[in-house]
């Protein structure tokens, strides 16, 4: 991050931000005029609304330009600042992990809603940890650990655990292969559920890990082995709780059903679109 503003560089901040707008735009970027605020502010080391109000300051385009250019190549804007908010909080991203989306907060929140007090939670595939440290933030009283196979995203969520001051215990395990020893009152899962050959954005295809993106060629791999895994790791009346893709309100629930659990719960987002479910045995 580099701070240098004030004296005539060449270029006013108002104008940096036109010109930024315009070239994400034409590279496809969706929300160009909020990212480019959001990269001068990385960039400058100010705040979002400093940018806004700091239109006439003079800038070195030099310094903002190697920026602007790997935006423009779509590596993700949470790369590029390594962070991204997720229910309120900063999080910290790297290569390793998903970029937290809004769309997992409908899991966040059912799970709140499902969890009883006390209750020990296994967050698999934590990635950044969004999801259990979010739990463990906001009820103190659970008992969350972060699974993950990767030990560069559980670096990532360690990191993100500490600074955040979430007490939550890490384990690197495929699936529940290092937990075998333990129980929960709740699992919960943002697992890997896009098909193979699905188009994607630029940002997730050519920079997020694929083995939290695909699985397999239906997307329901990962999901096949939480139905048939997940039960012996629940205490009694335990639940699961999953994230699904945008089109996967019945292909899910048809894979539990068969595997002999029964849909207790389905949760939809904002825009009406179901995104979370809840399985018990």
């Amino acid at each position: 991050m580099v701070r240098r503003t004030g004296r005539l560089f060449g270029l006013i901040l108002g104008e940096w931000l036109l010109q930024a707008e315009a070239r994400l735009a034409g590279a496809g970027v969706e929300e160009s005029r909020i990212e480019a605020r959001l990269l001068a502010a990385h960039v400058l080391g100010r705040t979002k609304a400093w940018v806004l109000s700091h239109r006439e300051e003079s800038v070195d385009p030099s310094i903002l330009e190697p920026w602007i250019a790997r935006r423009e190549r779509r590596e993700p804007l949470a790369h590029l600042t390594g962070e991204r908010e997720f229910y309120g909080r900063p999080f910290r991203v790297t290569a390793d992990t998903l970029v937290p989306r809004p769309d997992t907060e409908t899991l966040v929140e059912l799970a709140l809603e499902l969890a009883p007090r006390e209750a020990s939670i296994l967050d698999v595939g934590t990635g950044t940890g969004c999801i259990g440290i979010t739990l463990a933030l906001e009820r103190p009283d659970l008992r969350v650990t972060l699974l993950d196979v990767s030990p560069e995203a559980l670096a990532v969520a360690r990191d993100n655990a500490e600074t955040l001051k979430a007490g939550v215990k890490l384990v690197k395990s495929d699936l529940y292969a290092g937990v075998l020893d333990e129980s929960y009152d709740l699992v919960v899962s943002n697992p890997p559920y896009i098909r193979r050959q699905e188009p994607l954005m630029p940002e997730v295809v050519s920079y997020e890990p694929h083995l939290a993106l695909f699985a397999g060629e239906d997307g329901l791999d990962f999901y096949r082995r939480l139905a048939s895994e997940t039960s012996e790791r629940l205490e009694p009346d335990g639940l699961l709780s999953v994230e699904i893709g945008y089109d996967q309100a019945d292909s899910v629930p048809a894979l539990f059903l068969e595997a002999g659990w029964k849909l207790v719960e389905r949760r939809a987002d904002l825009a009406g679109i179901v995104r979370a479910l809840a399985f018990q045995q």
